[in-house]
């Protein structure tokens, strides 16, 4: 226990300290999200340094705390490797194909070189136990990736994907029945986590805000991924399946979208605005109740997983329930998307304008929830 909090205090000191010595180099060196596209709402450079402020902090912990066993340092070198590239990602815009060679590459890492893999589907079918053999690295990198952009897919909104984050991570280091150096990581990421997150929602004013950037939700992705597979293991403490339960809202979210662009004839890559994020949004109109929505969504799915856990279902149970469940979230999605459309097509793409306001300051104001909204004001 001691231990464990010296991690807790660590990584968040060493975070919250991060941020405060990043946020005006970044600004120097032009490291800023810029408001340059339809779906961003934020008016003025921010900084995507959370990615980087959680890892110094997860860093120092894991290397001063809790000297981890030299297998994990494979782990850390690809988690500092997605770091670096997805800070230059953030500057510079990288191609897909590098961020995704840098994805399997952290992945090989951790498969190859700390022996992180998926051995087992466990009986998902209920025709016996699905034994990965001589495929076992492959799909399990496979997996880690897919994972990984799942959670970079979620980081549409303040505080989405790094709380979705922070709940799986919770409820793994809950259910270990002893703590090693993968919860303590765990502890460790949650802990760094919490400065960028107050940055980032703005909780103690608007001032000074910061993005998770792209830095942030690739390790974000990465440790979750890494937390699954250890829990998941045959000494692990669930089952393969269970662990899809709690990364549930990424999942269903990407395999939805992918599957619409490939329908549509686009890129799988290619960034738009009909994640479930966004839908809900412009349901709403306001982020911050997008964000407990979808929060309250995501705790409800994973305690249906717990529930199938503690209750002792068989696998093949809690498999045929998630695939219900993701056809009774493609059709919600579908449904709330055509509903978003319609109301979108009546207000003439937005919310009504305010008088005195441009439409895109209207819509700045309604996106920001920290910004007092001027009601409409009628003759």
């Amino acid at each position: 226990m001691i231990i464990a909090a010296l991690c807790i205090i660590t990584a968040s000191v060493i975070s919250a300290w991060s941020l405060v010595l990043l946020y005006p180099l970044a600004k120097r060196i032009g490291l800023v999200d810029l408001p340059n596209d339809r779906r961003k709402f934020h008016t003025d450079g921010v900084p995507p340094i959370g990615g980087l402020s959680i890892f110094f902090g997860l860093a120092v912990a894991s290397l001063v705390v809790f000297p981890i066993q030299p297998v994990y340092l494979w782990g850390l070198a690809g988690a500092a490797l997605l770091v670096i590239v997805g800070a230059l990602d953030d500057r510079f815009s990288c191609r897909t194909s590098v961020r995704f060679a840098t994805e399997i590459t952290a992945a090989l890492l951790l498969t190859l070189g700390s022996g992180v893999t998926l051995t087992s589907l466990g009986d998902l079918f209920g025709f016996g136990t699905i034994s990965l053999g001589p495929f076992a690295v492959p799909l399990t990198v496979f997996a880690m990736v897919g994972i990984i952009n799942a959670v970079n897919m979620m980081d549409g909104i303040d505080g989405l994907a790094g709380s979705l984050v922070a709940i799986a991570l919770m409820v793994l280091v809950l259910l270990a029945p002893t703590f090693g150096p993968v919860q303590l990581m765990g502890l460790a990421t949650i802990a760094a986590l919490v400065p960028v997150l107050i940055r980032n929602l703005g909780l103690f004013g608007a001032s000074r805000k910061v993005f998770l950037g792209d830095s942030g939700s690739l390790l974000l992705g990465y440790i979750l991924v890494w937390s699954l597979v250890e829990a998941s293991e045959p000494r692990g403490t669930i089952a393969p399946v269970t662990a899809l339960w709690l990364v549930a809202i990424p999942l269903m979210d990407t395999l939805r979208v992918i599957g619409r662009r490939l329908l549509r004839g686009a890129s799988p890559f290619k960034a738009d605005d009909e994640h479930l994020h966004h839908i809900l949004t412009r349901l709403v109109q306001n982020p911050r109740q997008t964000l407990i929505v979808v929060l309250l969504l995501s705790i409800a799915l994973t305690g249906v997983g717990l529930f199938g856990h503690f209750s002792n279902l068989d696998e093949s149970v809690i498999f045929y329930a998630a695939l219900l469940t993701f056809v009774c979230y493609l059709a919600l999605t579908y449904l709330a998307g055509r509903l978003s459309r319609c109301l979108n097509q009546q207000s003439d793409t937005g919310p009504p304008t305010v008088r005195g306001d441009s439409k895109m300051e209207t819509m700045k104001r309604y996106a920001d929830p920290l910004t007092p909204v001027k009601r409409p004001s009628f003759p």
